[in-house]
């Protein structure tokens, strides 16, 4: 058996999977890089979000949710690649 060295937040989020997760992970290792990717995109579309005033015009925000969604589509296909 192969050990591994992780951190303290790792062990405690390996201890919260399940059998039928870990499993999983084990069948496709790639699952991890994806969701990190899509995770990233996740915080920026959040902060994109947030940078948003909450009195602006029509024009800027539909800008702002067309770089949104380009931000989301662009994560989505590279999983999906």
């Amino acid at each position: 058996m192969k050990t591994v060295k992780v951190t303290r937040s790792q062990y405690h989020i390996l201890q919260n999977l399940t059998r039928k997760e870990v499993a999983t992970l084990r069948k496709y290792p790639k699952i991890l890089v994806e969701s990190k990717r899509l995770l990233r995109a996740c915080k920026n579309v959040i902060k994109k979000i947030e940078a948003i005033p909450e009195h602006t015009n029509r024009r800027k925000r539909q800008t702002a949710y067309k770089r949104i969604t380009s931000i989301c589509q662009k994560a989505i296909d590279q999983v999906e690649r």
